[in-house]
């Protein structure tokens, strides 16, 4: 294969865009997990609701990704994703400024929208311009961004944070996804790419088969295993062993860390075991699954120390970030002309996932009941290894 043709199979631009897309639109709410005390603080209210700022966020979020499939056909996957950073932008400005919670509560609400409209469309549009030998990495580049957004966004965050605040915090963040906006205007084509293999049945009926359902039903489960660490990790560190916000920098860049290098990883090992019979992708999720359980257990059952905490997270972070790729991948591999709803809709059921977990996380949180969170997340684990073996091919 000669350069120009690995160029084209493997579009590093469009995907170093589309991986920056997604840091942006992750870190949006990233962000706030150091912040919840201080946000409760200032918006007069208790944990338990600050955190369901998150829920609303990934309500909204996924109720928009549902529909990336017809608005990409609609308005072209290029505008939505341009439109969904600049609102995402605008409505950081908004929240950045909030004096009440009702106020914040619809400028996450409205930037969640935007951020479903983007991550629905950017996963279609990346999954129809690379092959399936190549898909896994290209995810794990795109999946990497979410990953960044732990390593590079949350630490940062949390120092910014120490001198301007969580309000200062959201309006950095608006700042640079008025930058992606534009670098998306200038990367990504604004055709839709032609896929062979079109045609056939469309629409969300014919993408919700068994075998789609079930692994949508993994991806439910693995995002919320995924939130409850994202989300309230910083908060157990602080609760539990004392640690201030300046901090927690170096400890969550480690455990972002972790997620980036399982996300590589990850999407590695997806491509080598995309055509084997015996240890397939599906194999390679099950058995991260399983090893996401494990590692919960040991960090919040077992309550070591604050350092040995943060290794464990870290370990649990490696683990997790392998299987999302694999996962990816598998959802990518329907037909053509299938593709854009069904990731749309793992968007809409990441999103499910996610509310489950700023819901249940932040009773647990707030009670201090930091084994029982172990325990949910090693459940969770075991059940999306046996959706993810039901979805195999």
């Amino acid at each position: 294969m000669t350069k120009r043709e690995a160029a084209a199979t493997f579009p590093l631009a469009l995907l170093a865009v589309a991986g920056t897309g997604v840091f942006m639109a992750s870190a949006s709410g990233m962000t706030r997990a150091p912040f919840l005390l201080q946000m409760a603080r200032d918006l007069d209210v208790d944990l338990v609701l600050v955190s369901h700022l998150l829920s609303v966020t990934a309500v909204a979020w996924g109720i928009t990704a549902f529909f990336t499939g017809p608005l990409g056909a609609r308005f072209g996957r290029r505008r939505v994703l341009i439109g969904g950073q600049v609102v995402l932008a605008a409505t950081l400005v908004t929240f950045a400024l909030s004096g009440a919670y009702w106020q914040a509560a619809v400028s996450a609400a409205v930037g969640g929208a935007a951020c479903g409209a983007y991550m629905g469309t950017v996963f279609g549009e990346v999954a129809d311009r690379v092959v399936d030998s190549m898909r896994g990495r290209a995810m794990g580049w795109v999946i990497g961004g979410q990953s960044m957004a732990l390593l590079l966004g949350v630490p940062t965050a949390s120092w910014i944070g120490s001198f301007t605040g969580w309000r200062g915090v959201s309006l950095v963040i608006a700042g640079f996804a008025v930058a992606v906006a534009v670098a998306t205007r200038l990367v990504f084509p604004q055709a839709r790419a032609v896929v062979a293999g079109s045609g056939g049945r469309t629409g969300l009926v014919a993408a919700l088969r068994p075998r789609v359902l079930a692994l949508l039903g993994a991806s439910i489960t693995e995002r919320i295993c995924f939130g409850m660490v994202a989300t309230f990790f910083a908060t157990y560190l602080q609760l539990a062993h004392g640690m201030d916000l300046a901090d927690l920098a170096l400890p969550l860049a480690l455990v972002a860390g972790g997620n980036f290098l399982g996300n590589m990883v990850g999407g590695r090992m997806s491509d080598a075991v995309g055509g084997n019979r015996v240890f397939d992708r599906a194999m390679l999720y099950a058995a991260s699954a399983v090893g996401t359980g494990v590692a919960a257990v040991a960090l919040f059952v077992a309550t070591p120390g604050a350092w040995a905490a943060v290794g464990l997270a870290t370990v649990y972070s490696v683990i997790n970030g392998m299987s999302r790729p694999a996962l990816i991948s598998l959802l990518g591999s329907v037909p053509a002309e299938l593709r854009a709803s069904v990731l749309g809709i793992n968007i809409t059921c990441a999103s499910i996932g996610w509310v489950t977990s700023a819901v249940v996380g932040g009773m647990l949180a707030a009670a201090g009941d930091w084994p029982s969170l172990g325990w949910v997340v090693a459940g969770l684990g075991v059940a999306g290894a046996g959706l993810g073996l039901l979805g195999r091919r």
